[in-house]
């Protein structure tokens, strides 16, 4: 008899363990799909290709692309952009644009490079003269990369915010 009322009292405690974790699993089930419905939206929108890319132009380590971009261009039409740091700072920024752009949905793509224009156009520049003739002994001649236009860029920043806006980036 001892061993049926072993098996009882184990039965008994089973019985009294397995409703407590029935009754835990049920509540964990609805409060997950609770605050899954209510931050579901943020997530889908997180996840977007739009919204990634508008991060990778808003935010990031160190100064923003946008950012950036907004000084490259003041420093272009200055003609403050010389060999030394401060092309180096407009090459990088156009590397970084263009890898943002190369996995950017078409539409976004399409603005970053119009927004990289006239960077693009300052390396060409700068890559060009590099490779130009020059007589032994001299180094090649800076180009005058006051001249590049950037008012295409700053339109197409503009429309990149509202683009990105648009997307939910921000909201």
């Amino acid at each position: 008899m001892p061993a049926a009322g072993c098996r009882f009292t184990v039965c008994v405690m089973t019985r009294r363990l397995i409703l407590p974790a029935v009754l835990l699993l049920g509540l964990a089930g609805c409060s997950s799909s609770t605050s899954d419905d209510t931050s579901a939206p943020e997530e889908t929108a997180a996840q977007s290709p739009e919204v990634a890319v508008c991060e990778g132009f808003y935010e990031g380590t160190g100064t923003p692309l946008a950012e950036r971009a907004e000084n490259a261009r003041e420093a272009l039409t200055a003609g403050e952009v010389e060999a030394g740091a401060s092309y180096s700072e407009v090459n990088a920024l156009e590397q970084r644009i263009t890898e943002l752009g190369s996995d950017a949905p078409t539409d976004l793509a399409t603005l970053l490079e119009e927004i990289n224009a006239p960077f693009t156009e300052a390396v060409a520049a700068v890559n060009e003269a590099s490779a130009a003739e020059v007589p032994e002994g001299e180094e090649p001649q800076f180009p005058d990369l006051s001249t590049i236009d950037v008012s295409g860029s700053e339109a197409a920043q503009a429309e990149f915010e509202t683009a990105c806006a648009d997307a939910g980036y921000g909201a």
